[in-house]
């Protein structure tokens, strides 16, 4: 019997079990909500409708789910896309392309995960001071807003 490409199958299952647990555990945009402004929150959050604005968590996870659709600027600790974002994403640990995703804009983390199948144009940015700047930046130019 030929070998199985088992990290391929180990990947599958885990992309599955983190999108169950997330949308177990996480607040949710619900796949008839439409918002458009910004969204802030320190816990995780689980986008299946539309979002057009600025997504800020600040020590949370993002998940943007299949269905989604997001034309905003996002930062967060670590982000699951499976939908569609158009838009900057930042992460001070980790991105994860899903193999639904399609995801339009540059993206800023220590690790970037592209799974086979997701759709990505723009660039990669892996520098960590550069990432840290950002964040830094972004979240001092929100916390001076009323």
């Amino acid at each position: 019997m030929p070998p199985r490409d088992l990290g391929g199958i180990f990947s599958i299952l885990l992309e599955s079990l983190s999108s169950c647990l997330q949308s177990y555990m996480a607040t949710t945009i619900g796949t008839t909500i439409t918002i458009n402004g910004d969204v802030t929150c320190d816990e995780p959050l689980r986008i299946d409708g539309r979002v057009t604005g600025n997504i800020l968590l600040r020590e949370a996870e993002l998940t943007v789910g299949k269905a989604a659709q997001v034309d905003a600027d996002v930062r967060s600790a670590r982000v699951l896309v499976l939908g569609t974002v158009n838009g900057n994403v930042a992460a001070t640990d980790r991105i994860e392309l899903g193999e639904s995703a399609n995801v339009t804009g540059s993206l800023s983390a220590d690790r970037v995960v592209l799974i086979e199948g997701a759709r990505f144009n723009g660039r990669i940015d892996m520098d960590r001071r550069t990432i840290a700047a950002k964040v830094a930046q972004y979240k001092a130019e929100h916390q001076a807003q009323p």
